[in-house]
């Protein structure tokens, strides 16, 4: 089925592409579980249905003993693209994509049925690469965070704003969870400044991707009274559960050696 269809992208969980009807088709990785499939389109669905800037999910289906979502196809350019296009807008980029972002994380999420701090709890207790000491005190630092019903996309990267004629849309839902709104600017700084090319700014010329991180986090504090000191403290949780998802060694052993460096300095 594939050769008949148009791949317009590759992740770490799924290959995505275009198929004859012009529908995006997420085909996931044969080790994704049916579970997580389901749990991506059901967040898709729910972000749909609340009215927020997603794509309309379209269905399941089985490919090769592959599962996939049907998306509708946004029509536009990912942020990250126009960033490479045009590296000089990045200042005015970066302050724009924080303020949508803010009123995304004001938005209530009670009836989103992942929450953040047992995502964290769980992932950070996974990471196989952190001793048992390490885990202890990263934990102990995540309870002195306070808790909260916003929705975070948990995702929110410019490879994941799509740029159309009638503004903004916000792609991939599958780490959207309800808590504290500051989880998610805490999650796009690691994203920036330790994200793959496809997913972060730091694949456009460092000068810009530099240029667009340090605005990001300006606007982001401006505009949600939230200080910038507060959103950093999320940081060594976020980075700590990374270790545990899909993502290159080489990005793995950077984070580690950040988390290690954070946890030297607290200790």
């Amino acid at each position: 089925m594939t050769q008949t269809w148009s791949k317009i992208g590759d992740g770490g969980t799924a290959e995505i592409y275009l198929n004859e009807s012009g529908q995006v088709v997420k085909l996931f990785r044969e080790w994704f579980s049916e579970s997580g499939v389901a749990n991506e389109y059901g967040k898709s669905v729910w972000a749909y249905e609340a009215g927020l800037p997603a794509a309309k999910p379209l269905g399941v289906e089985l490919h090769g003993g592959r599962h996939a979502i049907l998306l509708e196809r946004i029509e536009g350019e990912s942020l990250l693209e126009r960033l490479y296009r045009e590296p000089e807008t990045a200042e005015e980029a970066a302050r724009t994509f924080a303020a949508y972002q803010v009123c995304l994380n004001e938005r209530s999420a009670e009836d989103l049925q992942d929450d953040q701090r047992e995502r964290l709890v769980s992932r950070i207790g996974r990471a196989e690469m952190l001793r048992e000491e390490e885990k202890a005190y990263i934990l102990a630092e995540l309870n002195k965070l306070p808790e909260g019903d916003r929705l975070c996309h948990g995702d929110y990267h410019p490879g994941n704003i799509m740029e159309t004629p009638d503004g903004w849309r916000v792609i991939d839902w599958i780490d959207a969870t309800c808590g504290h709104p500051l989880y998610d600017p805490a999650r796009t700084l690691l994203l920036l400044g330790f994200g793959t090319e496809e997913g972060g700014a730091r694949g456009v010329m460092e000068q810009a991707a530099e240029t667009f991180r340090r605005a990001y986090l300006d606007e982001y504090a401006k505009r949600s009274g939230y200080a910038a000191e507060e959103i950093e403290r999320w940081m060594l949780p976020l980075a700590a559960a990374r270790l545990v998802e899909p993502i290159p060694h080489t990005e793995k052993a950077k984070l580690l050696g950040w988390v290690r460096g954070r946890l030297a300095e607290q200790s």
